[in-house]
């Protein structure tokens, strides 16, 4: 940095004066090269007794599945004092009495009624996993996953998906 400063003051007084300076040697200033030359690896080359051992992988089998199971088919919400449950593949509209949602929850299946007859028209039940509640309105069996379903019911959030088979829907 010095070098640079002492050949600007040179050239400046050559402006001025009009003779030339005899001209210093400049130096390069070496700085270190942050250029990473060594390996990245964490494990030593020259230990071969901390390399991992190739993993076996014959036991495993690789599926490609890209399409989910499932189709979303509807919403359910809590209204009033029902759980509301609605269908893009059946106009009517479905409830279950948030009394009997709480039975289910217990592991009791509850009766499904038409929203505006009362009528009995299917079973709420939990899943055979007990991740989803499951709702079997005849033709279809409807699923939501029951941590959606508790968050409506518990007021963090106003609906929750509802879904179908896609089997049952293509037949």
């Amino acid at each position: 940095m010095l070098d640079l400063i002492l050949e600007g003051w040179d050239r400046l007084i050559w402006f001025f004066s009009g003779k030339q300076v005899a001209t210093r040697e400049v130096l390069a200033e070496s700085s270190p090269s942050r250029i990473l030359v060594g390996s990245l690896s964490t494990i030593s080359e020259s230990k071969p007794e901390l390399q991992e051992e190739p993993v076996d992988l014959s036991r495993w089998r690789v599926t490609n599945n890209t399409e989910s199971p499932f189709d979303k088919c509807g919403r359910l919400y809590v209204e009033g004092d029902d759980l509301v449950i609605r269908s893009d593949l059946d106009v009517r509209g479905f409830c279950v009495l948030l009394v009997d949602v709480v039975a289910v929850l217990y592991g009791e299946p509850q009766d499904i009624r038409l929203l505006k007859k009362g009528k009995k028209v299917g079973t709420a039940r939990f899943s055979a996993s007990g991740n989803a509640m499951n709702f079997l309105i005849e033709p279809f069996l409807y699923t939501s996953p029951l941590a959606r379903v508790l968050d409506v019911l518990e007021g963090r959030a106003r609906k929750a998906a509802v879904f179908v088979g896609r089997e049952e829907v293509d037949s």
